[in-house]
């Protein structure tokens, strides 16, 4: 997985996002873009069908508490749908990119 800053509060993910150490990667990337003051972040995820609870919850935390408005655009449908069925898709303003 790589991530590329691809905006002011815009960041690409590009691969799965499936081990520890990517969570890592998107939690502190994030983490960087909140701490310089960005209330709206997005978040375009262009291969990955799935994403690591801790990624959710660290997601979560920042809309939340944090009160950091969130957009996330995906590509594969199937993490659009496990987002669904977690009833995130409103807190998170996910929506399908189109190809």
């Amino acid at each position: 997985m790589q991530i590329e800053k691809s905006g002011a509060a815009e960041l690409t993910i590009i691969g799965n996002i499936k081990s520890i150490e990517d969570s890592d990667a998107i939690k502190r990337h994030i983490g960087m873009l909140a701490a310089s003051g960005a209330n709206s972040i997005s978040l375009k995820i262009a291969d990955s069908f799935s994403m690591t609870s801790s990624v959710i919850g660290f997601l979560m935390k920042l809309v939340h508490r944090d009160k950091v408005r969130l957009s996330i655009s995906i590509r594969d449908e199937r993490l659009f749908t496990l987002l669904q069925e977690l009833n995130l898709v409103s807190t998170f303003n996910a929506s399908v990119m189109k190809s």
